[in-house]
């Protein structure tokens, strides 16, 4: 049995670390009435389909049991290598001492409330995420907003396009920002990416925020909407992308992360709105590394094509190799497109 000492210690330990928020297995409408903060929370009957919201498996991780589940959450997270280092079992004792160190969030619950309308009830109070977004983009994100607020003031709405957006981690991560507010368009050529990044959306609260458009960009350059697959039809999921002409818009922020069309380049190049951000982050041949995966020179980039490309219709503010958390190179790209007015110089905010 858990004394009050050693658990006032592992909480202290975990609010000390710079671990991020808990993992919460409860149901989401007792998480709502009764939480830590900061908490995310993912019902454990309901881990598996959300797996991809959790963090790099080599970051420590705290997580809140069921006490109905006691023991069965973390050994199923550690049998699949992540690394658990903080556990805790939903108790009074717990809530006891949480209220002591003010990390508890308390809301009284009607039993008559309908629990699927919970997270509507819910959706305005304060949300946290486990995963983070591209190192590079949360890196410059800062100075992104700043020049965007000087040029815009006092507008503070601002849009981004996601290509290949996978399964939303940063479409989410750019929503929940407060001192700007953001409005993604994501396309993907995989369904159950945009299904992962609408479910991520709507779990954080954003998903009003959030365009989801099913198209594929082709090796030439070109846009294709992908064909429709039965199962699809039958289940209604093309009901739920949005059907955006995004290629004649203009944005704020383009955003391309781990995805490769050269054909593509100008088309990127003309969406950026002037005076806007273009950011990639993908992998390259720098002629150090090895790797398997992605294969070819289709997938990989070659050192100083982003620069030869885009330099004479933006100005290249950081162009540098990096190295993902296991071990592949990326070449790390950010560009402003060029406008009559002065460009400031970028100061690296790491």
């Amino acid at each position: 049995m858990t004394s009050l000492v050693s658990l006032k210690t592992s909480l202290y330990h975990w609010l000390n670390s710079s671990s991020g928020p808990l993992l919460d297995l409860r149901p989401l409408h007792i998480h709502f009435g009764c939480r830590i903060i900061p908490s995310t929370c993912i019902p454990f009957y309901d881990l598996k389909n959300h797996q991809f919201e959790l963090p790099p498996k080599s970051s420590p991780l705290a997580v809140l049991e069921p006490h109905n589940n006691e023991g069965v959450a973390q050994k199923l997270l550690k049998d699949q290598g992540w690394n658990v280092r903080w556990v805790f079992t939903e108790s009074e004792k717990l809530w006891k001492i949480g209220r002591e160190l003010r990390i508890i969030e308390e809301i009284d619950i009607n039993t008559n409330d309908n629990i699927m309308d919970l997270p509507d009830l819910y959706s305005k109070r304060q949300r946290w995420t486990l995963f983070q977004p591209c190192p590079f983009l949360k890196n410059n994100l800062n100075f992104i907003e700043e020049s965007l607020r000087n040029m815009y003031q006092p507008n503070t709405t601002f849009n981004c396009l996601d290509l290949a957006c996978g399964s939303g981690r940063d479409v989410s991560w750019l929503c929940l920002r407060r001192s700007v507010d953001w409005h993604v368009t994501a396309i993907d050529a995989m369904t159950s990416a945009l299904d992962r990044t609408r479910l991520l959306a709507q779990g954080v609260g954003v998903l009003s925020k959030v365009q989801t458009v099913n198209v594929k960009i082709m090796s030439d350059g070109s846009v294709k909407q992908p064909p429709i697959r039965g199962g699809d039809t039958k289940n209604g999921k093309t009901n739920l992308y949005d059907n955006v002409d995004f290629l004649n818009q203009t944005y704020d922020l383009v955003l391309c992360v781990r995805f490769l069309c050269r054909k593509f380049f100008d088309t990127m190049a003309k969406m950026v709105k002037p005076g806007g951000f273009l950011l990639i982050s993908t992998f390259v041949n720098d002629g150090v590394h090895s790797y398997k995966h992605p294969k070819g020179d289709a997938h990989r980039l070659k050192l100083g094509e982003l620069d030869e490309f885009f330099q004479e219709q933006f100005e290249v503010l950081q162009n540098k190799i990096e190295l993902i958390e296991d071990g592949r190179p990326v070449n790390s790209f950010l560009a402003r497109k060029r406008t009559g007015l002065p460009e400031k110089q970028h100061v690296n905010n790491k």
